[in-house]
């Protein structure tokens, strides 16, 4: 009887709840797994690396990329249901392809090595990657790549600033690149900020319709994209 009752239960699942499991969970956990294991490789070869003091930035920021795409994978999985997104061609293909601007821009070629700033580069991805897995471990299980509303989180960084992985991202992808990136790659950072820009934008009008008791007044109090320690709580 009760294999029978799950058996129904399956059946009844709607087209919707399949494509979210395929499209909205399973495909971008898979997605960002290769870059976990590409995180294990260089952590791996970080450690064995080690000789001087300056190596130890290297392995802390490797130690936090995993951490981060560890993050991705597992709130991509667990993700809570959607109260509200916006699912235009236009907002998904910019959402995405400003994500793999961010990712591949360090792969580029025509970068040159400007050593004067690589000590500048690595404190800025470090701090940027620290920033950004501190934001998501207060979003947790609302994080999404498009815009959308789950719940609305206002603790931790949230109370700093109203978008703090996205500046977290931007920081980190400025630091890997400001240092060796060539002109292709200052192209693809440039257009990974400005579809942050427009996510944020269009994620504030989500989250406004989904939260109208709640966002206006946190919006009101919390800065959008600079941390202000002294925001009201």
């Amino acid at each position: 009887m009760a294999a029978t009752g799950v058996a129904e239960q399956v059946q009844r699942r709607s087209g919707a709840y399949w494509r979210d499991l395929a499209l909205g969970r399973l495909v971008p956990s898979l997605f960002f797994s290769l870059f976990l294991a590409r995180q294990l490789i260089l952590l791996g070869g970080g450690l064995h690396g080690i000789s001087r003091p300056s190596d130890l930035l290297f392995v802390g920021q490797q130690l936090l990329a995993l951490a981060y795409f560890t993050m991705l994978v597992v709130l991509y999985a667990v993700r809570l249901p959607q109260r509200g997104t916006d699912h235009r061609l236009a907002v998904i293909f910019i959402a995405f392809s400003g994500t793999f601007a961010a990712i591949s821009a360090s792969f580029l070629p025509g970068g040159t090595r400007r050593d004067g700033l690589i000590l500048f580069g690595d404190l800025l991805a470090t701090a940027g990657l620290a920033y950004s897995v501190w934001g998501l471990a207060y979003l947790r299980r609302s994080f999404s790549i498009i815009p959308e509303a789950r719940r609305l989180v206002t603790g931790g960084p949230y109370g700093l600033s109203r978008h703090p992985v996205y500046l977290g991202e931007i920081a980190t992808a400025l630091g890997i690149n400001i240092a060796t990136g060539g002109w292709l790659s200052a192209v693809a950072i440039a257009y990974f900020v400005i579809c942050e820009l427009l996510r944020i934008g269009w994620e504030e009008r989500i989250l406004a319709q989904a939260f109208p008791g709640e966002y206006p007044e946190y919006a009101r109090r919390v800065p959008r994209y600079i941390p202000n320690p002294f925001a009201r709580r």
